[in-house]
């Protein structure tokens, strides 16, 4: 998260859809910046602005679904 401007919720899910972990991110300006990993396997993640995935009620065990963008 080094130099990033916002904080930020990312979303992970495994190779089933099913989102294992979620974590809230906090900017960092020094050069030791934590790292984020949640702590089970995931074959994706999403970022988002802070706070939108309790917004919309988003958490482990929900189901992702990616559909294509029409063309």
């Amino acid at each position: 998260m080094k130099d990033t401007l916002i904080p930020l919720d990312v979303a992970f899910w495994d190779s089933k859809g099913r989102i294992v972990a979620t974590l809230t991110m906090t900017p960092c300006r020094t050069d030791s910046c934590p790292v984020y990993q949640p702590a089970t396997t995931y074959v994706s993640s999403v970022e988002m602005n802070a706070g939108l995935l309790a917004a919309r009620g988003i958490r482990p065990a929900d189901k992702v679904t990616l559909t294509p963008e029409p063309s």
